[in-house]
């Protein structure tokens, strides 16, 4: 069919004598310029195609390898990286492409606590034209394409300080705990990740706080504490980490008689703890680097034969002379034991019912409130490395069990502290000692979350993060203390416009959070009612659960990368 349209087509042409053939010959000159022109145009509009992804890809590229902590900085190797790319994508290119990126200011989304910039990158690239013909393209054997400026906006997270306020009692071992590492560690790295800047801090409560002191103890191993904070009282007010590690009994009355059973106990520990730990110590090296030999001794005169303590670390005595801290019979130590002797006891003996030194009779809830921002109504007494429950070495034995004890986790050379309070850090590696942590004592939140105000402060980020985590109640003298502050005097607000008030880094905002690890209906509604407000409080009891829990908290703080 084809074929016989063509003769026809043809035999009309002779017929007419060529005129038609004469047509064509002017035609195809003028045939073969529109087909050039629009191969060109094509080409070009391919190209200009092209161009537009390729320049939304060099934008993320940018995007990708600068800071917004930088200020944007485009350094030499990453333009010249940007500039190989789009040759990459235009190999006929008859010169190197022109790539060039703005960088806007830094500016601050306060409402999502995240700082952003945005980029616009643009882009020249000159090509040669498939048809050439200087009647075509006026002279010009190459092209020149641009992309339309485009914007892309990098976001990242501003820095937070995150404290977790962690319920480490007795309650939490097993699968609970297991959870909570597994949490912690999720946790840390998410916030870690989107802005390196962010600081976390980790209180591991109990009935008080348990730390690690920045020295040893005798034996090279760590020294144990148990910290609170709260002002005590007049009768309560004795000094708590002179009496942590001083034996008292009512019985005695005399300073002589207080003096030398104080002497005799500390005696019998460093014969019994510290002479026996690894590697054993005799009598004679014990008593040559911990002991004094006194030239009398007895009851009479208020000492034993050798008195024990540790001569590492000195303080000026009444009468400025230089003497050894741990010293019970300087002129200060002295005076304290004659002056605070009875109180001691009389705080041994509540604590021993209460769980704790920090209960309601002692406390003076209005001057802590006003001075739980610093460091001055911190209160940190020595844990013994002794039998977890023996009063005469380890005074208030009801508290911070979670420090470990004698035997469990080591003598005093090779002890292993359960847990210890984690300053605000950036340090995975120091946050993830989490995982090596173990609970073990009472419950007490509040002890826990008024002993973590001082850590926050110590932040310079502008939003403040306090997330408690607990499984249940309180033990039943603590619960006490927590409904006094959380009901009559109101401590959560106290301690977010504290900060707000009191912060020098002009932090914008303070939340506190409360997440129950169990089914507990009524512990949530009590923390949203008296502390954290609706929205702010919630259960979980899985891993995944918890983790996305928090991480929904954390949202309006925490972000990613976006473009």
């Amino acid at each position: 069919m084809l074929t016989r349209t063509v003769k026809q087509i043809l035999t009309r042409c002779r017929d007419q004598r060529g005129t038609i053939m004469i047509s064509f010959a002017v035609l195809l000159p003028i045939l073969m310029v529109l087909i050039a022109l629009g191969v060109n145009s094509v080409k070009m509009f391919i190209a200009k195609a092209k161009l537009t992804d390729v320049v939304a890809e060099v934008g993320l590229i940018v995007s990708a390898h600068s800071s917004v902590n930088n200020k944007g900085q485009y350094p030499p190797e990453l333009k010249n990286l940007v500039t190989r790319y789009v040759k990459n994508f235009f190999p006929e290119a008859s010169k190197m492409p022109e790539v060039v990126v703005d960088f806007s200011q830094v500016a601050t989304d306060k409402t999502s606590n995240a700082e952003y910039m945005t980029y616009h990158p643009s882009i020249k690239v000159e090509l040669p034209f498939p048809f050439y013909h200087a009647t075509l393209s006026e002279g010009a054997k190459n092209f020149t394409i641009s992309a339309t400026p485009l914007t892309v906006k990098k976001q990242v997270s501003r820095p937070v300080d995150v404290v977790f306020v962690m319920d480490f009692s007795t309650s939490q071992q097993g699968p609970r705990m297991r959870i909570l590492k597994e949490v912690f560690r999720e946790l840390t790295d998410y916030i870690l990740a989107s802005n390196p800047e962010s600081k976390i801090g980790m209180i591991p409560f109990s009935s008080g706080v348990a730390v690690k002191y920045p020295e040893t103890n005798q034996r090279g191993g760590p020294k144990a504490g148990c910290s609170v904070l709260f002002v005590p009282k007049k009768d309560w007010a004795i000094d708590y980490a002179f009496w942590g590690d001083k034996f008292v009994d009512k019985k005695y009355t005399k300073l002589t008689d207080q003096s030398y059973y104080i002497d005799e106990y500390r005696r019998k520990y460093y014969l019994n703890r510290v002479g026996k730990s690894r590697p054993a110590l005799t009598v004679d090296a014990l008593n040559k680097q911990w002991c004094r030999k006194n030239d009398v001794w007895g009851t009479k005169v208020g000492q034993t034969q050798y008195s024990c303590f540790d001569p590492r670390f000195k303080i000026l005595d009444l009468d400025g002379s230089r003497v050894a801290k741990d010293d019970i019979y300087t002129k200060r130590a002295q005076r304290t034991i004659e002056q605070q002797y009875a109180m001691a006891f009389k705080v041994r003996e509540r604590q021993r019912s209460t769980y704790t030194i920090e209960h309601d009779d002692a406390i003076d809830y209005e001057a802590t409130l006003n001075q739980m921002f610093g460091e001055q109504a911190i209160i940190t007494f020595p844990m013994l490395w002794d039998d977890r429950d023996n009063y005469r070495y380890r005074v208030y034995n009801q508290m911070c069990h979670n420090v470990g004890w004698w035997g469990k986790f080591g003598d005093l050379t090779g002890a292993r502290l359960y847990s210890w309070l984690i300053e605000l850090t950036n340090n995975a590696n120091q946050l993830h000692q989490f995982q090596n942590m173990e609970p073990q004592g009472w419950t007490a939140t509040t002890s826990g979350l008024v002993r973590s105000v001082p850590v926050m402060m110590k932040g310079t980020n502008p939003r403040k993060i306090f997330v408690i985590m607990s499984d249940g109640e309180d033990s039943k003298a603590p619960g006490i203390v927590t409904d006094r502050y959380l009901k009559k005097y109101n401590l959560c607000e106290k301690i977010r416009s504290g900060i707000l008030e009191r912060s020098k880094d002009h932090t914008e905002r303070v939340d506190i959070y409360y997440v129950s690890t169990t089914n507990s209906d009524k512990r949530v509604n009590y923390w949203k009612d008296f502390c954290t407000g609706e929205g702010n409080a919630a259960k979980a009891v899985n891993r995944q659960a918890i983790v996305s829990l928090i991480k929904g908290y954390l949202s309006d703080e925490i972000g990613n990368f976006s473009q």
